[in-house]
Parts: structure tokens; sequence; C-alpha cells
């Protein structure tokens, strides 16, 4: 996660303990949030090829959030996978994309101070990909830790 995140996600989340106290919330960070697809067998030519975009996301914490948007670059490869790329070379996740274009993967974080998990389900077209983005975590203050919840919504254009 970029430098620039961390410091987003620092200000929400400091700012919300001190808001609220030690009334955090309950969120957990175990599992996936989606259901991983598999690869078709007959996926149209015309959504192979490289998609460039940004993915919005809302992040909030006990009320509080902050909003950013994100470069993303997703990759429809003829074998049936689709690889998602996010701004930072450790925020990559591959998965099977079905002959109708959909597909769903889990983004998982795990970094010295924040862990959790991205759950993206999309579509593309041969045009454009889109999607949305949920998600959940944990950032680890030092002296304690907060929950974490992630929305956002992702649209990329074919290069």
């Amino acid at each position: 996660m970029n430098s620039e995140l961390k410091r987003i996600i620092a200000t929400v989340f400091i700012a919300a303990f001190l808001l609220t106290g030690c009334d955090i919330g309950g969120s957990s960070s175990g599992g996936d949030q989606v259901e991983e697809s598999v690869s078709g067998d007959m996926l149209p030519a015309e959504f192979v090829g490289v998609y460039v975009g940004t993915i919005s996301a809302r992040l909030e914490a006990s009320g509080i959030s902050e909003s950013e948007t994100y470069e993303i670059t997703i990759t429809v490869n003829a074998d049936g996978t689709i690889k998602f790329d996010g701004d930072d070379p450790d925020e990559t996740f591959t998965v099977g994309i079905a002959n109708d274009g959909t597909f769903s993967g889990n983004l998982r974080i795990d970094e010295d101070d924040v862990t959790g998990v991205l759950g993206v389900t999309g579509r593309v077209d041969g045009t454009t990909a889109s999607g949305d983005v949920v998600g959940e975590g944990e950032f680890d203050t030092g002296i304690i830790t907060i929950d974490i919840d992630v929305t956002g919504t992702f649209t990329a254009t074919k290069q």
C-alpha cells in the first residue's frame, strides 16, 4: 500500500479513535469478501486486452470516512484469466474470467500496520471494465486496532 493511502488511513482512524473513545466497532479481516471466479472455456477474443482506469474508494471507521481515487490496470488474457493491478506492485490478484466477461477476486493486504481483504466484482465487455469493491480490515495504531470498512467502484477503458 502506498504511503499516501497509509497516511489517509492513519488520519481517518486516529480521528475516529479520538472522537469515539474505545467504541471502535466490529469488523473482521479474516475471510474472503467475494467468491473467486473461475476461467471460462470460450472467452470472446474482443474481451482480451489491457483496460486502464481508476478505482474510487471510501474508507470508513466509526462514522468517519475518507474518499480517494487510485489508478488501476486490468489485463484480460486469452487463457481465461484476468489480472487486476492497483497502484502498488503488491496490490494485484489474478483469477479466472467467465465467458460472459464477469469476474471476482480478493486482494489480501498484509503490511506492517494494515491487514485486510478487498473483494472485487466486475465485468468487461470489450470496451470497458467496471464493477464494485467491498472490504474490511484492521489498522494497528500501535496502541489499539481500528476496524476499517471499504466500499467503492471502478471503471477502466480498453487501450
